[in-house]
């Protein structure tokens, strides 16, 4: 297992993180650009010191603050691969993937060995004697990958390893990384700010925000459970914030909003407690800080105010229209209408058909009202 603590302060940043990762599993460090990732591989690495903390792999320590344990980047068991490889571009593939192991003077017999080893387990056996320019973008992500594993380490970091690549190439080189991390079962950290990769590599993802971590759990905690606009943003659900102030029963509430979160019609939310079960018996305590999730698809627009008997109303305008794609078992095209509510930080975004949007006339700049049922208003600790 991997036990890491990190402190270490800059200029105008300061990271302050805390994590383990199971043995053989890969474990994503998600967050946008500055957010501090980088800086936790660098630091795992040794190219970069810590303040305060420890790095502790498999029981060994690698980085100790209180035990003055400082161990040199080449004496680590680490493999790193950078954002944008750092091939040799006058060495074969072969010169490339073996340029480690003859960093460490090791005997040419095992040299060939291991950096054949490499080149088949990444299956570039045949491009051995080619060099970085003739190699396509993910065949140089694999040669980077193959010279990292023929060092046979105990931990493997990947810097971004599918950024540089284009659209097309990445959704093909995704698959074969995922199989390729799958058959090594090497301990993994893996650094991206794209979710769709924290979703398809990680067993466990890490949310980094500022040097902070803000979050982690497994997809589905991710996914079910955000902490934080950022993530609900990343898993496609609005995200609210507020307090509990009354219970109409045990299992609906109002939540009182932050002053002027919602613009006009609302101030409050009425929501379903979610997964009672896992809340135990006792219903949280009134002012008991609570978020709250909406899928977009549950929420309803309306050109003028609604009549009826909805509890939640919404008023904003809105700031963009976007069409998704189609929906599931047809081929009636999706509009995502993101809707600004009024000294709201973050917008409220509806997901309805293509067909909706054009009845209605929605434009942006427009003012429009976006109900919700209770039902569809998802709150929890």
């Amino acid at each position: 297992m991997l036990d890491v603590a990190l402190c270490v302060h800059f200029d105008t940043f300061q990271l302050n993180i805390a994590f383990t990762a199971q043995t053989g599993q890969t474990t994503i460090l998600l967050g946008e650009s500055g957010a501090g990732k980088s800086t936790v591989l660098r630091l795992l690495a040794g190219l970069q010191l810590p303040e305060q903390g420890h790095i502790i792999l498999d029981n060994v320590p690698y980085y100790d603050s209180t035990r003055h344990i400082v161990i040199p980047p080449q004496a680590r068991p680490f493999g790193y691969v950078f954002q944008d490889y750092v091939l040799f571009p006058h060495l074969t593939v072969f010169e490339n993937i073996a340029f480690g192991l003859r960093a460490q003077h090791l005997p040419r017999s095992i040299i060939r060995q291991r950096t054949g080893e490499a080149l088949e387990r990444v299956r570039l056996g045949e491009l051995a004697s080619r060099l970085p320019a003739q190699l396509s973008g993910g065949q140089q992500q694999r040669v980077a990958i193959a010279r990292a594993l023929a060092l046979r380490p105990q931990l493997l970091l990947l810097d971004e390893p599918l950024a540089a690549l284009d659209v097309q190439t990445r959704r093909e080189v995704r698959q074969e990384l995922r199989q390729l991390l799958r058959e090594i079962a090497v301990t993994t950290l893996f650094v991206t700010h794209h979710y769709l990769d924290g979703l398809l590599f990680g067993d466990q993802i890490l949310v980094m925000d500022h040097g902070q971590l803000i979050q982690q759990g497994a997809q589905r905690e991710l996914r079910e459970y955000p902490r934080s606009t950022y993530i609900a943003e990343l898993v496609g659900v609005n995200f609210l914030r507020g307090r509990i102030i009354h219970y109409e029963n045990p299992t609906t509430c109002i939540i009182q909003l932050p002053h002027g979160a919602t613009g006009g019609a609302s101030t409050t939310v009425v929501a379903t407690l979610k997964d009672r079960a896992e809340m135990g018996t006792a219903l949280p305590e009134r002012e008991q800080e609570v978020f709250v999730v909406i899928d977009p698809r549950s929420i309803t627009l309306h050109q003028t105010p609604p009549e009826g008997s909805a509890r939640n109303i919404f008023q904003g305008s809105i700031i963009h229209i976007l069409q998704v794609g189609t929906s599931n078992g047809s081929h009636e095209g999706i509009v995502r209408v993101s809707i600004q509510l009024q000294q709201s930080d973050a917008p409220l975004t509806a997901e309805i058909t293509e067909a909706s949007a054009l009845r209605m006339g929605l434009s942006e700049q427009q003012t429009i009202y976006a109900t919700f049922k209770a039902s569809e208003a998802n709150a929890y600790l």
